[in-house]
């Protein structure tokens, strides 16, 4: 009876992750209320607060959830054409630009995620695991910790390109641009490569990897719900 109860628990948790990343597309994360999500539900305030106590909570559940299949894209994106490192880590931080472009509700809950101390700190020691893995070889000389310093810095570049949209004078190319020779040179990495790593993206539709992005986030999402009611 105890592993029913645990297992009735988690599935009412997924439903009100599912029904809060629903919420945060139509409304924003700033747009969103716990009532408009319970009210998705079904559930009372008192459930949702058995497992949530704040927005912020739900949006760190969904943190994980989007960095991965951020990361998983990237790799698919790349895979057959290079095992260049560099080459991931661009992909996957000009993969993240595409995504906040895509609509004014992405760009608020990308920007909450960022700026909350919960979910800030969480996408700094995530990425700084990740970076550090992809320039360990080229920066031999640094520590986790340096790596970790490096991710506020870049982290704070990305959060200033992202709150940005774009317009006639600050088109797609041009912030990616800017935002990869910002970012790059915090990594030591050569203007030549730089070059390479602008011209390298350009081969590669983000656009559509942004869409199948965030379809495989509440593809994800919907899974895990329904495993749950099958057990």
């Amino acid at each position: 009876m105890a592993n029913v109860t645990r297992e009735q628990s988690e599935l009412t948790k997924q439903i009100i992750v599912n029904a809060a990343a629903e919420s945060f597309l139509e409304k924003g994360f700033t747009g969103t209320t716990i009532r408009h999500i319970t009210m998705k539900t079904g559930l009372s305030t008192g459930a949702f607060n058995s497992h949530f106590k704040t927005k912020e909570d739900v949006l760190y559940e969904l943190v994980g959830f989007v960095l991965d299949q951020q990361f998983a894209v990237s790799e698919k994106l790349v895979a057959g054409r290079t095992d260049d490192k560099i080459l991931l880590y661009t992909a996957e931080t000009v993969l993240q630009l595409y995504i906040v472009e895509m609509s004014e509700n992405l760009r608020d809950v990308y920007y909450n995620a960022y700026s909350l101390p919960k979910t800030s700190a969480l996408i700094q020691r995530t990425v700084t695991e990740k970076v550090e893995a992809m320039f360990r070889e080229e920066l031999p000389q640094l520590e986790s910790k340096d790596f970790y310093l490096l991710e506020i810095a870049t982290g704070g570049i990305m959060r200033g390109f992202m709150i940005v949209p774009c317009n006639i004078w600050f088109s797609m190319d041009v912030k990616v641009g800017a935002f990869l020779k910002s970012t790059l040179r915090l990594y030591y990495v050569p203007d030549e490569k730089i070059e390479e790593t602008i011209a390298f993206v350009k081969t590669i539709d983000f656009k559509q990897a942004a869409k199948e992005t965030v379809d495989g986030i509440f593809r994800y999402l919907e899974k895990q719900r329904e495993s749950l009611q099958e057990v």
